[in-house]
This record gives C-alpha cells, sequence and structure tokens, in this order.
C-alpha cells in the first residue's frame, strides 16, 4: 500500500515545501512520509527566502530543501497528491491521471478525491505568494497550516490501514 502524500504547486519553492513541512510536524506521529513537488520545477532549487523565513519562526526549517518537479518515481508510493489550487490539481490529472492510483486533492477540500470526478468542486484555494510581501507569505503559511488540520482524518485513516496491511 502507498504510504506517502505529495504536496504540489508549480515551483515547489514557496507553498508545497511549506505543507510538506508543516505536515510533517502536525502528522509526525503517523507512519506516513510527506513530499513536495511542483509542477514546472526547476531542479535543486532552494525555497524561497520569505517560505524559509516563516518556518524558521514557525520553528521548523527549510535548509535543506531542494525543488523538484512531479515525477512517476515520486509517485510510486503516493496515496496522495495534493494540490494548493484546483488548477494544480486538474493539470496533475491530465499528465499523469491515466496511471495514477490515488487520490487527487485540493488542500482547501480535505478528502475530497477529485480523480474520478469530471470538475472540481468550489473550494478555498492556496494563491502563490511569489513575489510578494512578507506579510503575503506569512498569511499563506498560515491559511496551509489551517487547511491541513482538515486533513487529520484522511492520513489518520492511511496510516491505520497501513498498520493493519501489516
Amino acid at each position: 500500500m502507498a504510504t506517502s502524500i505529495l504536496f504540489l504547486c508549480t515551483g515547489n519553492t514557496c507553498r508545497s515545501p511549506v505543507a510538506e513541512v508543516l505536515a510533517r510536524r502536525q502528522y509526525g506521529n503517523l507512519d506516513l512520509v510527506f513530499q513536495s513537488a511542483g509542477l514546472d520545477a526547476g531542479p535543486g532549487q532552494k525555497a524561497s527566502p520569505e517560505s524559509a523565513a516563516w518556518a524558521e519562526a514557525s520553528g521548523l526549517s527549510l535548509a535543506s530543501h531542494c525543488s523538484q518537479a512531479v515525477s512517476t518515481g515520486i509517485l510510486t508510493d503516493a496515496s496522495w497528491v495534493i494540490g494548493m489550487t484546483r488548477s494544480h490539481a486538474a493539470i496533475f490529472k491530465s499528465r499523469f491521471g491515466g496511471g495514477y492510483q490515488g487520490g487527487i486533492g485540493v488542500l482547501g477540500a480535505a478528502c475530497v478525491d477529485l480523480g474520478p470526478l469530471d470538475h472540481s468542486p468550489e473550494t478555498e484555494e492556496v494563491s502563490d505568494p511569489y513575489g510578494g510581501t512578507a506579510e503575503k507569505y506569512s498569511l499563506v503559511c498560515e491559511q496551509i497550516e489551517r487547511l491541513l488540520a482538515g486533513w487529520e482524518p484522511c492520513f489518520r485513516g492511511l496510516a491505520v490501514r497501513k498498520e493493519l496491511e501489516r
């Protein structure tokens, strides 16, 4: 059974790395792996200075983060791919949906699998703070933290299923 969660944004330097480290902190007691990637990420980029500063002020670190593009390799063990926007989910679905067997979600629509749906429902989205002020980054990071809380039932369910399969 797949046991990783992949957070997805555009460049994998602002939003998805923050979601990854927040999920590790919030759900670190679960036997799950949290990762992040970008639909159009250049490999090896550091997290944005603003995201890294927010993480550090929150007791987290993005110092070792290196961006990566979403690929079939990273999807091997992914139970969920969770985009920051409906557009991220739709683009992922168009590129990888045919061979990907896990759930395709949007951070603002906890536990809703968009994979089998023809369209995604209206939901709260996490806008891209790239090029914005430190305040905008802070608001986006706080939004990610708030929206992650809604995913707890899904993440706990995955961990329980994994344990039962052992």
